[in-house]
């Protein structure tokens, strides 16, 4: 795209139009008991998950066979994951009705995991309140990744020049993601240093242990760093491959411009087709859209919001976005080369000061995020 990469300008409904939408559609799901709690459901899973992740964590200390240690270790990186996946169902009140027991239990499942749970919600709730705004969606805030004009004019100069090149290494970012999230914890501790925030890091130290210094401890060097190595890169692509798809790809809204609620979060979402198998690899997020309509809505019943949703949209004339794992993907790298295109040409240095983000102003909207 020779003039670049556009983002959105403008909205295709008022916020009036938009909240009146959504305040319908809300009032029918809520009628058809979607928002209920499924106690059941996340007590059979939590407990699947956490024994999954116990039992795959002790064959990596027991097992010296490599072969059987891979499986182990791949194994405990999807269990991991799906750990991941109950620290935001419990992040977005999805678990308990109870705002104490899901910080409870999000808080435990951050504890193993080892991210901090207070800085992954507020930075979460901010993606959510303002997805894929320039400027503002922190979850476009990726080193070495610009999705649009505004994020590859705010990267600085060797960023620009690397983005270039960013559909051909974008998967193999996906391979330092958790890597890099868990030192951001350390980080995250390290910026803050009050006495408050040093009893707090007590809770997730034994979790870094764990991660980090155990398996240099206990084991010799080879299988030391073969854990290390095969659980971090391939927990990091795992997360990578429940989380990109989402958004990325999709279209991004100009920092400023007013749009409701409902407007934006269906024109940059995108649902991952797929059945029952799909829901779990993808611990939920397949069902992205309805997810960012009312993230408070338990996992397994998302799909239920499908049908009212589609017909919403049908009536206020929104694309409903939904394909395969594989025609997401490459959308993803579409969007991604033509970023890097764009950084090859002249008019991306001309463009870059002129199209620097604005303001942090959100856009304007009345409805509350459910």
């Amino acid at each position: 795209m020779s003039d670049g990469v556009p983002l959105l300008t403008a909205s295709k409904l008022s916020v009036a139009e938009g909240t009146q939408a959504y305040a319908r559609l809300r009032a029918r799901v809520i009628e058809a008991g979607i928002l209920d709690r499924s106690y059941t459901y996340y007590f059979v899973l939590i407990s699947l998950v956490v024994l999954g992740f116990c039992l795959s964590l002790t064959a990596i200390y027991w097992l010296e066979d490599f072969v059987l240690l891979t499986l182990a270790c791949l194994g405990f990186s999807f269990f991991s994951v799906q750990v991941a996946g109950i620290n935001h169902d419990a992040g977005h009140r999805a678990v308990f009705k109870s705002a104490r027991l899901n910080n409870l239990l999000g808080l435990f499942c951050s504890m193993l995991v080892g991210i901090v749970f207070d800085n992954w919600r507020t930075r979460h709730n901010a993606h959510h309140a303002y997805s894929n705004l320039a400027g503002v969606d922190p979850d476009l805030e990726i080193p070495l990744i610009a999705t649009d004009e505004a994020t590859f004019a705010a990267k600085g100069d060797l960023q620009r020049f690397l983005v270039r090149h960013q559909a051909w290494y974008y998967y193999g970012l996906g391979a330092i993601v958790s890597f890099s999230n868990r030192l951001g914890s350390m980080s995250y501790f390290i910026r803050r240093r009050s006495l408050r925030d040093l009893g707090r890091f007590g809770l997730y130290l034994p979790g870094l242990v764990v991660l980090f210094v155990l398996p240099f401890a206990l084991f010799d060097p080879l299988k030391a760093l073969f854990v290390f190595g095969l659980v971090h890169v391939s927990s990091g692509v795992y997360l990578a491959a429940c989380f990109a798809p989402n958004h990325k790809g999709m279209p991004v809204v100009g920092a400023g411009v007013e749009m409701s609620f409902i407007e934006q979060q269906v024109v940059t979402s995108r649902n991952v087709k797929g059945g029952s198998l799909t829901d779990i690899m993808l611990v939920g997020l397949n069902w992205q859209t309805e997810h960012h309509l009312f993230p408070a809505t338990p996992r397994n019943k998302l799909r239920r919001i499908e049908p009212l949703l589609r017909q919403t949209c049908q009536e206020l004339g929104l694309a409903y976005t939904s394909c395969g794992f594989v025609e997401t993907n490459k959308a993803i790298l579409k969007q991604l080369a033509e970023v890097g295109q764009y950084a090859r040409s002249p008019k991306s240095s001309e463009h870059s000061e002129a199209m620097m983000v604005g303001p942090r102003t959100a856009p304007k909207r009345s409805e509350a995020s459910s």
